[in-house]
């Protein structure tokens, strides 16, 4: 697949369908403010890079990602739910059959299963709209409950550093993940 065409079938996805209660959209710099918001969330930044607080160097970082996902090179989305943006998720780093994803940020405000459904929705996208073989990823080892989940998932570690806990996710594993995540597909793909 040309790295180009990428984008065009993500727009195809129904992960972002905007007709659908939960969904996800490509972030525009207008998102910057609303980034920068959960980013220097004390309750949600504990386990992620740091940024600039900055709303300027936010949108300045988003105009120079925009290129970027042009060239199919990565993709950074806004979740959302009944016309409410509530986290962010990007997908990255795609290397040959596999692709990487994180920068995963939810606020505490959240309907219930939104969590397991967003990443559902990446799961969607990489595997049955990219064609990927598998995802792999990385928890920093303080976030347990990050790490459970997607130990819960199917994912499998790899390699620990001081720092983080490495996974791969193989497609083999998504139609398990998707058929015990039923209940969350069913409450969040309904037609909003």
């Amino acid at each position: 697949m040309s790295q180009t065409s990428r984008r065009d079938k993500l727009l195809k996805s129904t992960s972002m369908d905007d007709a659908l209660l939960t969904h996800v959209r490509f972030v525009v710099p207008d998102d910057a403010a609303f980034i920068c918001a959960l980013r220097a969330d004390p309750n949600l930044n504990q386990h992620i890079s740091k940024s600039s607080a900055a709303v300027e160097h936010q949108r300045t970082w988003i105009e120079n990602y925009k290129k970027r996902e042009e060239e199919g090179e990565e993709f950074y989305f806004v979740i959302r739910h009944q016309a409410q943006d509530l986290g962010v998720v990007r997908m990255y780093d795609f290397r040959g059959n596999s692709f990487c994803w994180g920068s995963w940020i939810i606020q505490p405000s959240k309907p219930s299963g939104l969590v397991t459904y967003s990443a559902i929705m990446i799961y969607k996208m990489g595997f049955d709209t990219l064609g990927f073989e598998q995802s792999h990823f990385d928890v920093r080892i303080e976030n347990e409950k990050v790490i459970n989940f997607h130990i819960r998932s199917g994912a499998e570690p790899t390699t620990r550093d001081d720092i983080d806990q490495h996974f791969v996710f193989p497609n083999s594993k998504w139609p398990a993940f998707r058929s015990a995540s039923d209940s969350q597909i069913k409450m969040h793909q309904v037609a909003g």
